[in-house]
Order: structure tokens, then C-alpha cells, then sequence
């Protein structure tokens, strides 16, 4: 009997090279993009050819970077075909942007020259920067340089931000198509340092609640257009997203934004938010929704669908186009009667000839131009009420990040706003679009030097022409501005006795204004008054007791009504030792690397001026 002959047994590979493509294809997703690089594709050409797969790097890119320029398409090349992008290329392309960047921000922390070009050549990449400056606005406690790297980062991408809304804008003047959430995020991004809710996330935000409001009236499409504009507004409200809670809020700041007043807890927004926000949805689900040009108080106007009325009943023949319908999504989700408007109008002292014009619908431009005005009303009211007997907490002025900084980058906004979308000859309203490049050109002297190649962008070629005085006085404060940027800071050192014994404090210490009560950190200091005459006499420098033949401190604060630099004779300073001064912790990487919280002063980062402070 012949004995039973067993199958021979498959050995297990022995070698990573013995598995099937499809196996190393899966493994490889689990090694990182660094490895795939410089070890995995120098193995073999197959590991090579493996580690090349269009599959695997587009992963990489979805994975390892959140944001994108525009200029990539990337939305697009996600849903699109996976062999239609050399997606291994673009990878490498966002890692050395990526490296760029970060060395780039190192050399703005580590010197005080050159930080425009620095600013400019960060900001070229675009959004292409923005993760790694979002990495850096984060840097761990224990860094360092922690204050420096954070307040730079969040500055270059303050710097991009702002390039991005100058550029919506100027699409919008061009006549391109600008989306109404597009237009009115543009003034989100001027106050959005690291946070969440740029001109894309808001974007999203309304796609979502487009989803969940269909999800919720499935029947939504079968409505007519006036119980569909009823559902848009019913929804929102539930949702509180629309209106105030209080009107005593009216003028606070967040108020006038858009992306704020979508993720705020509380949402609030003015009326022109509130007719934004609702315009927009109601957009998403097909309906034609637009903000009416109504004075003062915003509303919404819904038109119905070409040859139906609002009801959904065909327009025979003949029938003349209906009416719009109007509504007040701040104060209710009812439709406003016509007749209610028509008579509000009268009672403002319109002639029935001139309803036609403010019942009708408001372009983009004018509603940007509307916010601004918004803004700066709220400028106007915080700066008038603030610290007076009157002072009811409003408005308060709090966005995001450091109150006063947030009010000065809201204002710098609404200028920017103004100036774009302003009429030149439009000289009987009494403002005109030059009468805001002193104002901007002011606030890029003094709080955004960095913004010169906008200056250069979108201001200088208007006003080319030698004869104009503005074209000297552009170029004059550009030139300023960029060789302030360029020269070497003069080295002030304790090398004598006046600067040993007359200059008693320290850049880096905290004091207490003894006449003011603010609190600031000393930023740098002369041996005596350093101001000219008029400084002089104005701030009555003579009346003081050592008058100006005593030392003299640069000082920064964020307790007043601003963020500039104060100048304060040695006699009005009182050093304290906080624990932690957290009033001055937004705005100190400025000048300083870090709190010491041993000494209780702030480590210099500006040693290359002040090396033996």
C-alpha cells in the first residue's frame, strides 16, 4: 500500500520584497512621507514605483496640510481623477514652503531689519503658509522665545489675512463674482489672527446649516418661495441666529462681523448681519434672497420665481411681475407688509418718488460700504464713552484676541473698505475716497509697517501723476516707513555715567503709571527727554519736577485707550513685580521672548538695540 502523499506546505514570505504589491501598497500608507522620501523609494525600483503611487501622496497632502492657496484648485483635484495631479510633486512643493516659512519667521524674531521684505516674501506663498504660521501662533509655554514667535506668526498671518480680503474686494470692483458671505468675511479676516472662520470655514458653516435645514423640512423644495423664505427665517431664529439678545448691545464690535456672529455662542449681529446671514442660506436652497437698500435699518428682499408669483400660481400673459417680498430676520421671521415700509419712508421725510430707490435691492459694494459704517460708529461710540460717568459696558470691543489691538484692526478695515468701494466724485456726501489714505496711511506709519507692498498694491497706482500732491506724500511715507525697516537700530549702551547712573530702570521691567494707573513694560529708554519742542510744550514736560533733564521711557500697554507706545519720564513710573502681567502677554512678543517668572520681567528680544538690558 502506497502511503498518502500531503500537499507541500506554502512557506510565509521571508522578506518584505515577497509581499504582493496590494499588501506594501496598504503598509506604506502607515509610514511617513519623510521615510517614503529618503529611505522606502531607495530600496528598489519597485519600492520606488510603490512609493510614487498618486494614491498614497494625495493622501499625504489631504492629510498633512489643512489650508491651500487658491491658485491650486485643491478642492477640485481632491474630488477629481487621482492620476490627473503629480501629487508627490505638490507634497514637496507644501514641505519646502513649509520650510521657508519657518526659516523666514526665525530671521523676523531674531533681528529688527528687513521685516517687510520678510513679511512679503511669507505672504507671496499665500495660504500655502498658513499651517505652518498657525503651528508657530501655537508655540509651547516652555519655548524659548514663546511671546515672540507667537506675536510674529500671528503678524505675518494677520499680514496674509489682510492680502486675501484686499483681494476679494478689488475681484468685487472689478466686477467679478464675489459671493455676499465673501465679501462681508473680508472684514472677519482683518481681525482673525488664529482662529477659526476664514472666507472658506464660513463658507462651510452655511453649507452645513443648508444641509441641516433640508434634512429638517424635506418638503422644502415643494414650498412656494414665500413659506420657503418663512422657513429660512423660522430656522435661524430657532437657532438664534439672527438679532441681539439685548439692545443694549447694539454697537458692540462683533457685532458687525460675520464669522463671528455664525460661531459665536451667542451669535449676535446687527440688522445687516442678520439680513446677510439670512440672505445667504436662503441662497443655498434657491431662493433669489437679496439685502435691501432700506436706510438705517436693514431688511431682506425675496423675489419669487420667473413667471410665478410668490405663491407659486403662473403668471399668465400679461400679468404684471410681482411685488418682492420684504422681511426683518433681526426683529422677527414675518413678512414685513410693504405698506409698512412705504409709510416708515414717508415719515422720514421721502417723497413717494424716491421709494422705488431704497425698497430696491443694495449692491455688494454698497452693503461692504454699510459695515464699515457700522464699524466705525462703534470706533466713534467706544472711544467716546470709554472711562466716562455714562459708561453702561457698551459697546465693548472684545473679538478674538487683545481688545484694543482687535479695535484697531477693525478700523483699519473698515478704512481699507472706504477707500476701495468710496466714489471719488462723490464729493457732496461729504467723504470722499482720498480723504482715507491719510487716515490708512497714518495707522501703516504706526501700527502696520509691514503692509507697505499693500500700500503699493492697491493705493500708489491711482495716483501716479507727479502734479498730485498725494502721489509725494505716498511716496514720501513709503520711503520713510521702508528705511525705518532697513537700518540697523543705533546701539544704546550703559557705557557712561549719565546712561549708568541717570537711566534707572530696565527694558523688560513692568510698571504702574503713577498719575495714569496703567500698567506697561519699558520698551526702551533716553538719558533725557528726546521729543521736540512742540512734544514738549504739549505734554507740559517742563511742569514736571525734574522736567525733561531726567531719563525718559518707551513703553508698551494694552490697560489705555490704544496699543501705541507711551513715552513716561522716570518720575511717573513705579515698578511692580506681577506674577503674571496678562493684560500685556498679546502684545509683548513685540519686544520681548518670554516672561521670566522667576525675576518677573520680560526677556529682551530686542538686544541688538539694547544689548546690556
Amino acid at each position: 500500500m502506497t502511503a498518502a502523499t500531503t500537499p507541500a506546505r506554502q512557506e510565509p514570505p521571508s522578506a518584505w520584497s515577497d509581499l504582493p504589491d496590494e499588501v506594501l501598497q496598504h503598509i506604506l500608507f502607515y509610514v511617513s512621507p519623510s521615510a517614503l522620501l529618503f529611505n522606502v523609494q531607495c530600496v528598489s525600483k519597485r519600492f520606488s514605483r510603490l512609493a510614487s503611487e498618486p494614491l498614497l501622496w494625495r493622501h499625504h497632502c489631504r492629510v498633512h496640510f489643512e489650508y491651500w492657496d487658491s491658485k491650486h484648485r485643491i478642492k477640485q483635484k481632491f474630488m477629481g481623477n487621482v492620476g490627473d495631479v503629480d501629487w508627490k510633486t505638490l507634497y514637496k512643493h507644501r514641505k519646502n514652503v513649509e520650510s521657508e516659512t519657518a526659516a523666514i519667521l526665525d530671521s523676523t524674531i531674531e533681528g529688527q531689519v528687513n521685516r517687510i521684505q520678510k513679511f512679503k516674501l511669507i505672504a507671496d506663498f499665500g495660504y500655502d503658509a498658513k499651517d505652518t504660521l498657525l503651528k508657530h501662533c501655537r508655540t509651547s509655554e516652555t519655548a524659548e522665545d514663546v511671546l515672540a514667535r507667537r506675536y510674529y506668526a500671528n503678524a505675518v498671518l494677520d499680514h496674509v489675512h489682510r492680502s486675501k480680503a484686499l483681494a476679494e474686494w478689488k475681484k468685487l470692483l472689478r466686477g467679478e463674482p464675489v459671493s455676499l458671505e465673501r465679501a462681508l468675511g473680508s472684514f472677519d479676516l482683518f481681525v482673525l489672527h488664529d482662529q477659526h472662520g476664514d472666507l472658506l470655514e464660513i463658507s462651510e458653516i452655511f453649507d452645513d446649516l443648508a444641509s441641516v435645514l433640508r434634512a429638517e423640512h424635506r418638503d422644502l423644495d415643494q414650498q412656494s418661495t414665500r413659506i420657503k423664505a418663512l422657513t429660512v427665517a423660522r430656522f435661524l431664529r430657532h437657532r438664534n441666529l439672527t438679532g441681539l439678545s439685548t439692545e443694549l448691545a447694539y454697537r458692540d464690535l462683533q457685532n458687525t462681523f460675520i464669522g463671528i456672529a455664525l460661531q459665536d455662542q451667542e451669535h449676535p449681529s446687527l440688522p445687516l448681519i442678520s439680513v446677510a446671514i439670512f440672505c445667504v442660506l436662503a441662497q443655498r436652497v434657491g431662493i433669489d434672497a437679496r439685502c435691501c437698500g432700506i436706510p438705517n435699518h436693514v431688511h431682506a428682499m425675496v423675489f419669487p420665481r420667473d413667471d410665478e408669483t410668490l405663491d407659486g400660481r403662473p403668471l399668465a400673459s400679461g400679468d404684471p411681475q410681482p411685488d418682492p417680498m420684504y422681511l426683518d430676520p433681526y426683529r422677527s421671521d414675518e413678512e414685513v407688509p410693504i405698506h409698512t415700509l412705504r409709510r416708515m419712508l414717508s415719515e422720514w421725510g421721502l417723497q413717494l418718488s424716491q421709494h422705488a430707490e431704497y425698497l430696491g435691492d443694495s449692491s455688494t459694494a454698497n452693503v461692504i460700504l454699510r459695515t464699515s459704517r457700522n464699524i466705525l460708529a462703534t470706533v466713534h461710540d467706544f472711544r467716546a464713552h470709554h472711562g466716562s460717568a455714562e459708561n453702561t459696558g457698551h459697546p465693548t470691543i472684545r473679538l478674538h484676541a487683545n481688545p484694543f489691538a482687535d479695535l484697531d484692526n477693525a478700523f483699519y478695515a473698515a478704512l481699507w473698505a472706504n477707500y476701495i468701494f468710496g466714489n471719488p466724485l462723490r464729493r457732496s456726501e461729504g467723504t470722499t475716497q482720498s480723504q482715507f489714505i491719510p487716515l490708512i496711511l497714518e495707522r501703516f506709519e504706526r501700527l502696520y509697517p509691514m503692509d507697505a507692498s499693500l500700500i503699493e498694491q492697491h493705493i500708489v497706482p491711482s495716483y501716479n501723476n507727479p502734479t498730485n500732491a498725494q502721489h509725494w506724500e505716498l511716496r514720501e511715507a513709503l520711503r520713510v516707513v521702508r528705511a525705518a525697516d532697513q537700518t540697523p537700530k543705533q546701539l544704546r549702551l550703559r557705557n557712561t555715567r549719565a546712561s549708568r547712573e541717570g537711566v534707572k530702570y530696565k527694558v523688560g521691567q513692568v510698571f504702574r503709571h503713577r498719575r495714569y494707573a496703567y500698567t506697561a513694560v519699558i520698551t526702551g529708554w533716553d538719558i533725557e527727554c528726546g521729543m521736540d519742542s512742540e512734544w514738549i510744550s504739549i505734554n507740559h514736560v517742563d511742569s514736571l519736577a525734574r522736567g525733561r533733564h531726567q531719563s525718559f521711557y518707551h513703553a508698551l500697554t494694552s490697560s489705555v485707550e490704544d496699543t501705541s507706545i507711551r513715552y513716561v519720564a522716570e518720575e511717573n513710573i513705579e515698578i511692580i513685580e506681577p506674577e503674571f502681567p496678562i493684560s500685556l502677554m498679546s502684545l509683548a512678543g513685540r519686544f520681548f521672548k518670554r516672561w521670566d517668572k522667576e525675576e518677573r520681567v520680560f526677556v529682551s528680544n530686542i538686544r541688538d538695540e539694547y544689548p546690556e538690558d
